[in-house]
């Protein structure tokens, strides 16, 4: 009797702590499993779930997994090399400490580990989540395009959204829904210029080795050889817009912290570089295509655009160290050991060439665009992952990105190039300028 009796007041006692997780959890999470909306301290319209174990799109119960090539995004610690963590991948797996989940708009602290106020982009402080849980609200397509329907959404972003009166405010401007550029228009432009660039190398003017392929956040040397084997300069770099921008090469400091001076000289060779790329029927295209859209009027202001948002200098850790262009095309250091920016082929080979970078391996390519993702070290700065399209023109480069800017700032612009899906992303500083932009690899 004492042993039915003692296993029965371990039954009773079971069944209530079973009880109150269940009570606890529909308290947190409600009766759909998942978590309730939460309101960020200091901005109320960015808010996130979090998901509940199982969920393909959470960590939870998730964390420092192997690589599952089957769910949507990832939870080890290569996700945030790699872009594809998951959202709550910084609060479940880190801690809060290194989340901005219902943190949004904190005062800066430094004693933080990271920050999730509105000036840590321009400081390349955010915490990993900052643009998750503080930009980027249930109520929006961005990245959402095309997505099946999400009765957990509060809003749709396919077309049955039009018939069913359940699109996103954003839709028409982020797919293209109701005569906004579609990425098939994108697409369309892309082919166009690409077909028209008359500057950019032929595959006989250069060879890659590529070499081995690294795991990401690799720093051990396991490919011996420069990534570039051969490049007839003679051919292309003679070429007007390439000339033009080499001249450039030497115009800036790579260090935070250095303020830009601009010379007569300098200025001059901006100008001439500008004037190059106008002249080409890539940028002429360009120029028609956003005219048509409405986003410039002419050449002059397109040019005057790309001015402002690329060449304007401004402050990433005094007041003129910086600008869209040198971050994107020549890249910088930042601090004692990273490099941030680089994303263009010519400046990776000569700085190669001149035995500035030691090349490490590839990360991820896709040569079907020849994009690829080098992991590499430029005078002792490290690049865990560098992405670059290799033998394209710069006036391509900054055709497609520029275009990618003024259309859809601080946001994923998806294309197809040649009938490969392709995206670029963009970063916004100062929210007028270019803060970062690359070709995804």
């Amino acid at each position: 009797m004492n042993k039915i009796f003692c296993a029965g007041i371990v039954a009773v006692l079971l069944i209530m702590v079973i009880i109150g997780i269940g009570i606890g959890a529909r308290a947190y999470f409600g009766s759909t499993g998942k978590a309730s909306e939460v309101t960020n301290a200091g901005n109320t319209s960015a808010t996130k779930h979090l998901s509940t174990e199982g969920a393909d799109d959470s960590c939870v119960g998730r964390c420092d997994s192997p690589l599952d090539v089957t769910k949507p995004c990832q939870c080890n610690t290569a996700c945030e090399r790699y872009e594809d963590c998951c959202a709550d991948y910084q609060y479940t797996c880190l801690g809060a400490e290194f989340s901005c989940y219902s943190q949004c708009g904190r005062a800066y602290d430094p004693a933080d580990n990271c920050h999730c106020n509105s000036l840590c982009k321009q400081y390349d402080n955010c915490c990993g989540d900052y643009d998750a849980y503080c930009i980027i609200p249930d109520g929006t397509c961005y990245g959402r395009c095309d997505d099946p329907i999400d009765s957990n959404l509060p809003c749709q972003c396919n077309s049955a959204c039009l018939t069913n009166g359940d699109c996103c405010p954003d839709y028409s401007d982020e797919c293209g829904g109701s005569g906004g550029i579609t990425p098939g228009a994108l697409s369309a432009l892309a082919d166009d210029l690409w077909a028209s660039d008359t500057s950019r190398a032929d595959p006989s003017e250069y060879t890659i080795n590529k070499q081995t392929q690294v795991a990401d956040g690799n720093t051990v040397d396991k490919s011996p050889l420069p990534l570039f084997s051969f490049v007839d300069e003679a051919a292309v770099f003679s070429r007007p817009t390439f000339a033009a921008f080499i001249n450039l090469l030497d115009n800036y400091n790579p260090n935070y912290g250095v303020d830009e001076v601009r010379t007569p000289g300098k200025e001059a060779e901006h100008v001439a570089f500008m004037d190059a790329i106008m002249a080409t029927k890539v940028m002429t295209k360009t120029v028609n295509f956003l005219a048509g859209y409405g986003y410039v009027t002419d050449a002059a202001d397109f040019r005057a655009k790309i001015e402002h948002a690329w060449f304007t200098l401004y402050d990433r850790s005094s007041p003129k160290d910086s600008s869209g262009f040198e971050h994107v095309f020549l890249g910088e250091y930042k601090g004692g050991s990273k490099v941030n920016g680089f994303h263009n082929w010519v400046q990776f080979y000569l700085k190669e060439k001149a035995g500035e970078i030691n090349y490490l391996g590839y990360v991820r390519d896709d040569e079907a665009v020849n994009n690829i993702g080098a992991n590499f070290v430029w005078n002792g700065y490290k690049k865990a992952l560098g992405g670059f399209l290799y033998g394209s023109s710069v006036e391509f480069d900054l055709a497609m990105m520029g275009t990618c800017f003024i259309t859809m700032p601080g946001k994923v612009c998806r294309f197809n190039l040649n009938g490969n899906p392709t995206s670029i992303q963009t970063y916004t500083i100062f929210t007028t300028m270019v803060g970062s932009a690359y070709f995804v690899v």
